[in-house]
């Protein structure tokens, strides 16, 4: 299998080695913003574009070719392996889950993915890209983090503070519980799966994890992550660890077997770098608005954030790339982090 080499920008950055030049990719780059992208799906839904390869392929590449990134994503969803757990899904346009998990059975009746039988489009999708990559670029695979989980499949669909979901961590500790490991069983075979098809690196999302206590999250879900990161570790990938709006979680974060550390933009990147570890690499942390600045601001905010970060350091937004953004601000942003 085709991999990105040792010293590509992103992999010699995540084993703590001088990189080339400052490793750059942006999350959901694949997406709305391009306009290659809303031609080619207007084609299809966004289900069927994820279980379709070669445009899930083409949309992962999409941004590589525009840009230059250092790490292309893969074009998928965190909710993509529910329906092999059982329970159907669709988007209207935000995700929708046929039904909820509320008891002990209901957890006892997810289904584990055989993910070459169940998400054998993801895989191939994963194939496809390696093979038209440059050993320069690495590919990463993500899954969701088990707590991001729980909160669509307690809730099924989204939610401002996930109250059911913390309602039963609190209410019901041992179904809670059984529900997480259900979901790290039914993922971690996927994480391994993804670095078996061609993916350099796995992403672990938490996107949901602000709305929790640093007690909460430090018991509850984090040593659930911690399997799915160590698995991709295990498996000879990056293992990269992404908790959204929780700076609270920073120091239990730090305990993760994970190689790079994914922040936000809520804390200025100075502070995070001297609460991390030195051995994390760390990602991040542009607000996504500030695409959305003049040249001279945005140039000077990818300046701060390079210099404050140090050498160890993945440039990325802190959260996805906003539909409405013009594409020409990422060429700047891609221009400035280059130069350093």
């Amino acid at each position: 299998m085709k991999r990105a080499a040792h010293d590509a920008p992103f992999m010699a950055v995540a084993r703590g080695q001088k990189p080339s030049r400052r490793p750059l990719w942006i999350m959901r780059q694949a997406g709305r913003y391009l306009p290659e992208y809303r031609e080619l799906r207007a084609r299809m839904s966004f289900l069927e574009m994820c279980n379709t390869p070669a445009a899930a392929a083409e949309a992962t590449l999409q941004p590589i070719r525009r840009y230059g990134m250092d790490a292309a994503i893969l074009f998928t969803d965190l909710l993509v392996p529910v329906p092999p757990m059982g329970i159907g899904l669709d988007y209207e346009p935000g995700p929708v889950l046929a039904r909820t998990v509320k008891t002990m059975a209901d957890v006892e009746g997810l289904q584990v993915p055989d993910p070459e039988r169940d998400l054998t489009p993801m895989l191939e999708s994963a194939r496809r890209v390696r093979a038209e990559l440059p050993e320069s670029v690495a590919l990463l695979g993500f899954v969701g983090a088990p707590f991001t989980m729980a909160c669509y499949l307690v809730e099924g669909r989204g939610s401002k503070n996930w109250d059911k979901t913390r309602a039963l961590m609190h209410r019901e500790p041992a179904t809670f519980a059984a529900l997480m490991q259900r979901i790290t069983d039914c993922l971690s075979p996927l994480v391994a799966a993804l670095v078996a098809a061609g993916c350099d690196g796995v992403q672990v999302f938490d996107s949901w994890a602000t709305v929790l206590s640093a007690e909460d999250w430090a018991r509850h879900c984090a040593p659930f992550s911690d399997a799915l990161l160590r698995r991709a570790r295990d498996a000879g990938a990056v293992a990269v660890h992404f908790v959204n709006g929780a700076p609270q979680h920073l120091a239990r974060m730090s305990e993760a077997p994970a190689d790079i550390l994914a922040v936000d933009w809520r804390l200025p990147m100075a502070e995070l770098r001297a609460r991390t570890p030195a051995r994390f690499a760390i990602q991040g942390n542009l607000d996504p608005t500030a695409l959305f600045c003049d040249e001279a601001t945005l140039r000077r905010k990818v300046r701060a954030i390079c210099d404050a970060a140090g050498d160890r350091h993945v440039f990325n937004l802190g959260h996805g790339i906003l539909p409405e953004t013009d594409p020409r601000a990422l060429e700047i942003v891609v221009d400035e982090v280059h130069r350093r």
